[in-house]
């Protein structure tokens, strides 16, 4: 994409007393290569490169076991450190009352809220656990974040995933709807463009509407600055790296 970006600012640019044009390089409006935060087994892909998604879809799952196994010893302990608490409680108020009556000593009451506090903050740990628990089941099913394309699928079924250093990547996938055209252009251009301005986009011949997403803010090693045209490619097939033409109206 850089390559195509330093081409377009080799281009001369075409003025008219009607318009501006600028040659431009088609571009998703995001990218995004995708992981899970668990380490597993790859029990199912669900998709394939080419093939549209949407948002919410799954792409590909782990093995379930292991984190359902983490999920049922999770609410177990939860239980567990649940009963454990409230027979605590029970025992420090009866310890309350005896100190109020004077059978028992300061000392024989802190060590009853010592108790209580101890089993509260095992109770606590446990709650944590099990929400890591149920979090972990959660991130061992991989779902889109947004409707697009998946560009690749770098794992197949029976694959062991381990993501305790580094996350290994396994989907990658672009948001087409709406498109980028991305042009280089001089600083001087800047001054006649603000955000959200109209513009056409032209692709092999098609002129799609669109409305100028980020004027350039900082300039790239020959001084020129990156114009960003958002636009919708309604039913047509675009693909990031295509030529295009940008054009504002005056």
């Amino acid at each position: 994409m850089q390559r195509h970006l330093a081409s377009l600012a080799l281009y001369a640019l075409v003025t008219t007393a009607a318009a501006a044009e600028y040659p431009a390089v088609l571009d998703w409006s995001q990218r995004a290569v995708l992981s899970t935060p668990v380490s597993g087994v790859v029990d199912a892909v669900a998709v394939s490169a080419g093939e549209r998604i949407s948002a919410g879809q799954r792409l590909l799952q782990l093995d379930q076991r292991p984190f359902e196994n983490a999920m049922r010893d999770a609410a177990a302990q939860l239980r567990k450190h649940g009963l454990q608490r409230d027979e605590a409680r029970r025992e420090l108020e009866r310890t309350r009352e005896l100190y109020e009556r004077a059978v028992i000593s300061v000392h024989d009451l802190q060590l009853g809220e010592i108790a209580f506090a101890a089993a509260e903050s095992d109770y606590i740990s446990a709650v944590a656990a099990r929400d890591a628990a149920r979090l972990n089941l959660e991130y061992s099913t991989l779902k889109a974040p947004f409707d697009g394309l998946v560009l690749g699928v770098d794992v197949s079924a029976g694959m062991t995933v381990i993501n305790t250093q580094q996350a290994t990547p396994l989907v990658t996938i672009a948001q087409d709807r709406p498109m980028h055209a991305l042009a280089q252009v001089q600083a001087a251009v800047l001054a006649d463009l603000v955000a959200g301005q109209a513009a056409t986009v032209t692709v092999n011949g098609s002129r799609f509407a669109g409305e100028l997403h980020r004027p350039g803010t900082e300039p790239d090693s020959s001084g020129h600055y990156t114009l960003t045209v958002s636009f919708d490619p309604g039913d047509s097939t675009l693909r990031a790296g295509l030529p295009a033409r940008i054009e504002f109206s005056r």
